[in-house]
């Protein structure tokens, strides 16, 4: 069996502390097989987290390369203020409240958010 990995994001804006980790709205992909038990169920036990199971096959999943490529454009200061801006204009546009927005899998989130990366307005 491959490695089981969950992605784990905060459900608050300023990002959310569990288990020795600072998880954020962007999501965090995680090997469970680095975490000890406990920090494991802390996580899937916080209601501010939000935790989705993910099974890697060898080749990256779609959320899996969403996220890679989420991480590698908020790597600086400009790129995550750019990210967050664009994020809001996406949500806009997908006419989403927070909750359904957050429900998005990255691998559906992540494009439109790019889509509006550097768009005026």
């Amino acid at each position: 069996m491959a490695n089981q990995q969950i992605i784990v994001k905060s459900r608050q804006e300023r990002g959310r502390w569990r288990a020795g980790r600072h998880f954020t709205r962007q999501g965090e992909t995680i090997d469970v097989a680095d975490l000890k038990k406990g920090q494991l169920d802390a996580i899937k036990g916080d209601p501010e987290l939000i935790v989705q199971e993910v099974e890697s096959k060898g080749e990256p999943t779609a959320d899996e390369v969403a996220i890679a490529r989420q991480k590698a454009a908020t790597k600086s200061a400009a790129g995550k203020k750019a990210w967050g801006e664009a994020e809001v204009k996406a949500q806009a546009a997908a006419g989403l409240d927070a909750a359904a927005w957050e429900a998005l899998a990255p691998a559906e989130r992540v494009p439109q958010i790019e889509a509006h990366l550097g768009k005026e307005g």
